[in-house]
């Protein structure tokens, strides 16, 4: 009995122990159901990719590639006015595109310094923009059509390098090869004496510097209206004359040409009057689309698709002022062309290079 009784209460003391010692085990809450397999990468599906434009955007983008051939008129007309200066030229030009644009954006409401948060980006653009018109009508005036709009519409290596550093727009190995291209075909153009030794020759340096400070400008203008895309194109284009015509006017003044004992001349006749306001409806025509288009599409391409007008640059340079462009002009225009087709097809390069295994 008393053994009983001694097995029976060591039995409910162990059983207290196994008790005490399984409560202080945590919890552990276990999920049966299997996990899903992890998302694969995307990939292109050659039967259901699509353009990463809408009909509506693209059609947009096409006009500014298609009316992209106004800014190489626009210049030629530029050029061929010699009897008058490029400011005076650029000064009737921005005169006209502020009374163009003025109704436009009084007749939709918008402030005309822009909405609260962006004025002093649009300010900016309108800055560098006029900076960039100055430069770039003295480029036209003083070098060889198709080199200054090759050199010029050079800009978009230096559009993906900015739009890289501000706007994270990608810049992979295929743009990177571009970008060293494009720089190639431009030291091919302009020959710079300090590479192929031709400093016995004549160069007209100070339209070179203006091509390539018009190049850099034209870059970061193109960046900037990017910045700028929800902004009104009335307001940006005006904002852009508006500096347009304080910067060729300060310019004239000071450093400007005189003609006719101090006078500044005006267009004489129907035929320079003509061709003062071709420069400004194919300058604005070439602005405005330029600026829509920015609002739907990335800096790089916008940029890139402007330049396919090298062509007619040069037909331009040939037929019309009989300069015959040299060989190494012509292998750096090849090659700076070359590249803007295969940076206007990049989207459809990468898709087919997808669809290799």
């Amino acid at each position: 009995m008393i053994r009983e009784l001694q097995s029976l209460l060591h039995h409910d003391h162990h059983q207290q122990q196994e008790t005490r010692y399984y409560q202080n085990v945590p919890e552990v809450a276990v999920d049966f159901n299997v996990p899903p397999p992890p998302t694969p990468p995307p990939q292109y599906d050659s039967h259901n990719w699509q353009p990463t434009l809408t009909k509506e955007k693209q059609h947009v983008v096409d006009k500014a590639n298609w009316f992209g051939a106004f800014f190489t008129l626009s210049s030629a007309a530029v050029k061929a006015l010699k009897n008058l200066d490029p400011m005076e030229l650029l000064v009737i030009r921005t005169t006209l595109q502020c009374i163009a644009m003025f109704p436009i954006a009084v007749k939709r409401g918008e402030n005309l310094l822009g909405p609260k948060g962006q004025r002093l980006l649009l300010q900016l653009q309108g800055i560098v923009g006029g900076s960039t018109l100055v430069l770039l009508f003295f480029t036209f005036r003083r070098l060889p059509l198709g080199d200054a709009t090759t050199i010029i519409f050079s800009s978009p290596v230096f559009v993906m390098i900015m739009s890289f550093l501000f706007l994270r727009e990608p810049c992979g190995f295929f743009r990177t090869l571009i970008v060293c291209l494009l720089l190639t075909g431009v030291v091919l153009i302009s020959k710079p004496p300090f590479i192929f030794h031709t400093f016995g020759h004549e160069y007209d340096i100070f339209g070179y510097i203006c091509a390539i400070g018009a190049t850099l400008f034209t870059a970061l203008n193109i960046v900037i209206m990017r910045k700028c895309k929800d902004v009104h194109f009335s307001v940006v284009v005006l904002q852009l004359s508006v500096w347009g015509l304080i910067v060729s006017a300060t310019v004239l003044v000071f450093f400007g040409h005189q003609h006719h004992h101090n006078a500044l001349t005006v267009p004489k006749g129907w035929y320079e009057w003509g061709l003062a306001v071709l420069v400004s409806v194919f300058g604005l025509s070439g602005q405005v689309l330029v600026a829509k288009a920015l609002g739907l599409e990335g800096a790089g391409r916008v940029a890139v698709t402007r330049s396919l007008d090298i062509v007619l640059a040069f037909v331009l340079q040939v037929f019309a002022f009989g300069e015959i462009p040299d060989f190494l002009s012509i292998t750096g225009a090849l090659l700076v062309l070359g590249c803007v087709m295969g940076m206007g097809m990049e989207e459809h390069i990468l898709y087919l290079a997808s669809l290799v295994p």
